[in-house]
């Protein structure tokens, strides 16, 4: 049975033929694969009338591979009543136009399926005859392709490969070229007509192009290399790319897109008229790209050269916002008679004059001590013998009462010793800001700002702070709570300069806080200029004010500032503004009512020294059994006798009402007094190895000699002073 459908099948092959469409003509006639049965012997090679069966078709190169096969198809067919099929391989299938008819033998490979297309069984594999798909498919030629005669091609010509041309191409007719790809002329190119470029597409010339009438562009020239033009003439707008141009004059308005390179000197000659740098940068962030002018490169950055000479009238640089047409601030030239309309120069000598006024004091207080202190010590070394003819006798001082009173001399000494280095210091301070400022004067910066000030962080992050509000300092942090407050302060409104930036994201934890200079400052009550500005003591950020004839010594250390304004309604709060920082004369009423009480303290003294001098004259007249008043000059005195145990030198002396005996004070006591107050010193906390004034005793000895030999010349000046005023010529 297998045989006779063979051989049926192979007959109908024969009947293969091409169409003019994209495929294979097939047509054959189906022989069943079971046999008719009849009666008596049945029937074989029986024809498969109106039966569905599944044909697979594949296309075979010429090595006859059945593995890899160039094309595939499978078809379901319908025979007709005598078993014919007919149809085309490759029919709508784009996968049979990929065929690539090399001109090589290809083989066809039939398959069928009687059963749906799940059982193929192979029927045939043919050889393909050439001619008849080479006449209906793409021709390749391997070899060489001669044609003595004209040739026609109806369609179009595709070269995929170089087209040579030994003679000329002539184009007849209006029929346009299209060159769709590169075009490349090693020769001459003639152009009798007009040449147009049409379309987005660029034209290139890597060559030199040579225009000898009038060129004209009727829309944008793009100029990519090295252009040479004598002479060039722009009427309307131009856009350059890369242009190198030995002189260029315009005369015009001038849009630049894009970066712009100048390389050389750059002269921007305005003639009177304002050269602007505009920028639509949005960041506000203080990093170097968010600002719209960058110099870059150099040692330096900008330099301002005005013309003329400069002055508080000539500003360098000026600094202005959107929000008025007023300055903000500015950078201004300045000689020596206009420092004093810079309230920095102001600020800044008032400091250094305070410096000066304070270290005149602590040096007057120091020597003031160190003249007690002395007199202590001769006070420790002198003894009074009167004449009351009683038993006993005067000893003579130990080292303990000298040793005593020459620690405090020598302490005082040594702050009188730091006290004079300070002033010494506060005088060359001014001395050099003051040889600075004419050195480098020139330039000033002037701002409607009136204060300096630091970010200082919250002690509470959840405290309401504003500016005005009087706050205090404790370890660094703020709060209006100035209880134990290490200083009293005030919160900025408007500073001219601000440092200790905190970090970007943390700039609400901070206040800016006033240092130095003018602010306005939360005052209830009423204000006069001059007044002190202290806590109000309800710790809620408001101040009052206290005339400096009623500041009392504790109230010193809350100042915040001297008001600069007035207020005169009793109960109200206003914002007076304060100076802070320069209020250097805050203790001056503190120490008029010190001298005022020292001076009436020493007429007390000078009373009580006479009253007392009465009451020995008198209790010597009871002793002696004589009147009072009865006692003469020339009357002679019972003397206590003197025990010298230490065998110290001593001078007795005639005084009003008896002798005084002066013991020696030795270059011995002076050096265990300088042992005893550096003791003294250590116990107290003092570090004496990095103290100026012991750091030159300990390891100067000449200082120290030299400084022995001061002390006993002042005490012994004092002592001649304790002479004059006690004893007798």
């Amino acid at each position: 049975m297998k045989k006779l459908l063979l051989i049926a099948l192979c007959i109908c092959f024969s009947t293969l033929l091409f169409s003019q469409t994209d495929g294979i003509s097939y047509q054959a006639v189906i022989i069943g694969p079971d046999d008719l049965e009849l009666p008596g012997v049945d029937s074989q090679g029986n024809y498969l009338p109106n039966a569905t069966i599944a044909i697979k078709f594949s296309i075979l190169d010429a090595n006859n591979d059945q593995n890899n096969p160039l094309f595939v198809e499978t078809r379901t067919v319908d025979t007709d009543e005598f078993g014919r099929v007919n149809l085309i391989i490759g029919l709508d299938n784009d996968e049979f136009k990929e065929i690539n008819w090399d001109g090589e033998i290809k083989f066809l490979r039939v398959e069928i399926d009687f059963e749906g297309g799940t059982n193929f069984e192979f029927l045939s594999n043919e050889r393909l005859t050439y001619l008849p798909y080479v006449l209906h498919r793409d021709i390749k030629a391997t070899g060489t392709l001669t044609v003595d005669d004209r040739t026609f091609l109806n369609g179009e010509l595709v070269v995929e490969g170089p087209a040579n041309f030994n003679d000329a191409l002539t184009v007849i007719g209006d029929v346009p070229s299209y060159l769709s790809g590169t075009l490349t002329v090693d020769g001459e190119t003639n152009i009798n007509n007009a040449f147009s470029v049409n379309g987005q597409n660029p034209t290139d010339l890597s060559g030199s192009l040579r225009v000898g009438g009038n060129a004209n562009f009727e829309r944008d020239l793009g100029v990519l290399g090295l252009t040479t033009l004598n002479d060039l003439t722009v009427t309307g707008q131009a856009s350059f790319g890369d242009m190198s141009v030995d002189n260029l004059t315009v005369n015009l308005s001038s849009v630049l897109n894009g970066v712009t390179t100048i390389n050389g000197e750059t002269l921007i000659d305005g003639q009177g008229n304002q050269v602007r740098i505009t920028s639509n940068l949005p960041n506000q962030g203080n990093t170097i790209g968010n600002h719209p002018l960058l110099i870059d490169g150099g040692n330096n950055g900008l330099a301002i050269r005005v013309n003329g000479s400069r002055s508080n009238d000539t500003n360098f640089i000026t600094f202005y916002d959107q929000m008025s047409n007023t300055p903000w601030g500015r950078i201004e030239g300045e000689i020596p008679s206009e420092f004093g309309n810079n309230a920095d120069y102001e600020f800044d000598q008032s400091s250094l004059e305070f410096d000066i006024y304070d270290s005149e004091i602590d040096l007057g207080f120091a020597i003031a001590h160190q003249v007690i202190s002395g007199a202590q010590l001769i006070k420790a070394s002198t003894d009074f013998r009167a004449c009351i003819g009683l038993g006993g006798c005067l000893a003579s001082p130990g080292p303990a009462d000298i040793g005593f009173a020459g620690v405090e001399l020598i302490s005082a000494t040594a702050q009188t010793v730091l006290a004079a280095l300070v002033l010494d210091r506060s005088n060359l301070n001014k001395a050099i800001y003051d040889n600075n400022k004419i050195i480098y004067q020139g330039v000033t910066y002037a701002s409607g700002a009136g204060d300096y000030a630091e970010y200082l962080k919250r002690e509470d992050l959840n405290e309401n702070i504003t500016y005005g509000d009087i706050v205090g300092l404790k370890g660094g942090k703020i709060s209006k709570n100035v209880i134990g407050a290490e200083r009293v302060m005030v919160v900025s409104y408007k500073p001219i300069v601000l440092g200790n930036m905190p970090p970007k994201d943390r700039e609400s934890e901070y206040e800016k806080v006033a240092f130095m200079g003018q602010v306005p400052v939360k005052v209830y009550g009423k204000v006069k200029i001059g007044d002190y500005i202290i806590p109000s003591g309800m710790n809620d950020g408001t101040g009052v004010a206290i005339s400096p004839e009623d500041i009392r010594v504790e109230q010193i250390k809350h100042i915040v500032g001297v008001a600069w304004s007035e207020n005169n309604q009793a109960i109200s709060k206003s914002m007076i503004n304060v100076a802070v920082g320069i209020n250097k004369n805050d203790n001056n009423p503190i120490i008029k009512k010190l001298e005022n009480k020292i001076s009436i303290q020493s007429q007390e003294i000078t009373e009580l020294k006479t009253q007392i001098a009465d009451i020995y004259k008198a209790l010597n007249d009871i002793k002696n059994g004589k009147p009072l008043n009865a006692l003469n000059e020339d009357e002679s005195y019972n003397e206590l006798p003197i025990n010298n145990y230490y065998n110290r030198k001593y001078e007795v002396a005639q005084a009003e009402y008896g002798e005084i005996v002066y013991w020696e004070i030795t270059k011995e006591d002076i050096q265990k007094a300088f042992d005893m107050a550096r003791k003294q010193m250590v116990l107290n906390g003092v570090d004496v190895e990095n103290n100026y004034f012991w750091n030159k005793i300990d390891n100067d000895p000449a200082y120290k000699e030299t400084l022995i030999t001061e002390l006993i010349d002042k005490l012994d000046k004092q002592l001649h002073y304790h002479k004059s005023v006690f004893t007798k010529d």
